[in-house]
C-alpha cells in the first residue's frame, strides 16, 4: 500500500452501496478518511485531501434534480476544489459514457469525465457496469430483479446481454487506484469476468425456476415517462447490451484484484 500514515482520502457518495464498503475497507490502511455525503462541505474536505475518490452520481435524479446537476456538476465541484492540491482523483462513470450519446445519463458521465481531467489531478476513471451486491446487502440493481411477490418483470426480451460487476470488485479496483502511487491513470471499463442474459441474471439471483415477465420495449420506455422512480435513460440501459470491450481478469491484473461470477456470490 501506498497510503502513508496521515495521508487523507476523501470520498463523496460515502454512504452509497460502493461507498459504505470502501469505507469499511479503508479503515484496514493507514490513511485517514474524509467521508462525504450530501449535506456535507465537500470543497473544505477535499481541500485536506491528497486523493479523492468521487462515488456521487445517480442514474436515479431526485425529483427535479437533473442528470447534469447529480453527475456534472457535483463533479465540477470535486475538480475546483482538487485542483492544485490533490495528487489523484479516481471517479466511478459509466461504460458507454459520451458526449454525443443520446442517452442523458451517459452524457452527464462524460462531462463529469472530461471536467476531472481537466483539473490536471492524475485521474483514474472507471467506467463501470451494472454492479450488484451479496444476498445479505443486493443493492438497488438486485433488489429491482428480486422475486418478492410473483412474477419478476424484465424490460425488453431478456436476451440482452450483460457482465454484472461485483461490488467487492468494485472496491478493491478503487481503493487499489486510491492508494497505490504507481496505479495507473487514464479511463477503464470495469465489467463482470461472465456475460450473460437479463434473464439469466435473474435466475442467478433467484430460484432458476423464477418466473419472469418481458415488458416490452416500447411499453417500458412510455412507463419510464409516467412512473418517477423510473427514467428514459433508466429504461434505455436495461434495454441495451451492458458488456465491456476489455476482460475482467486484464482488468483485476492491472488493479491488484480476483473478478467474482455471480454464482460465487450467490450460490
Amino acid at each position: 500500500m501506498s497510503a502513508e500514515p496521515g495521508a487523507a482520502i476523501a470520498v463523496t457518495g460515502a454512504s452509497g452501496q460502493v461507498g459504505t464498503l470502501l469505507l469499511r475497507r479503508l479503515e484496514e490502511t493507514p490513511a485517514r478518511v474524509v467521508p462525504l455525503g450530501r449535506g456535507d462541505d465537500w470543497r473544505a474536505g477535499i481541500a485536506e485531501a491528497d486523493v479523492v475518490v468521487h462515488l456521487a452520481g445517480t442514474l436515479q435524479p431526485k425529483r427535479g434534480e437533473s442528470y447534469e446537476a447529480a453527475n456534472a456538476e457535483t463533479a465540477r465541484t470535486v475538480a475546483e476544489a482538487a485542483a492544485g492540491d490533490a495528487s489523484r482523483i479516481v471517479f466511478l462513470s459509466y461504460v458507454g459514457a459520451d458526449a454525443r450519446s443520446e442517452n442523458a445519463y451517459l452524457r452527464a458521465k462524460a462531462a463529469a469525465e472530461d471536467l476531472l481531467v481537466a483539473s490536471g489531478v492524475s485521474t483514474t476513471i472507471f467506467r463501470c457496469l451494472h454492479i450488484f451486491g451479496p444476498p445479505d446487502h443486493p443493492g438497488p440493481t438486485v433488489n429491482a430483479f428480486l422475486a418478492k411477490r410473483g412474477a419478476v418483470t424484465v424490460p425488453g426480451s431478456g436476451r440482452q446481454r450483460i457482465q454484472p460487476l461485483y461490488v467487492g470488485d468494485v472496491v478493491s479496483a478503487v481503493l487499489h487506484a486510491a492508494t497505490h502511487e504507481d496505479a495507473p491513470t487514464g479511463t477503464f471499463e470495469l465489467g463482470g469476468p461472465e456475460e450473460m442474459s437479463m434473464d439469466d441474471f435473474v435466475r442467478g439471483v433467484n430460484k432458476p425456476d423464477v418466473k419472469i415477465r418481458h415488458l416490452p420495449a416500447p411499453i417500458a420506455r412510455l412507463g419510464s415517462r409516467l412512473v418517477p422512480s423510473l427514467t428514459p435513460a433508466l429504461i434505455d440501459l436495461l434495454l441495451c447490451d451492458n458488456v465491456t470491450t476489455t476482460p475482467a481478469v486484464e482488468m483485476g491484473e492491472r488493479f491488484g484484484f480476483t473478478p467474482h461470477r455471480l454464482g460465487e456470490i450467490w450460490q
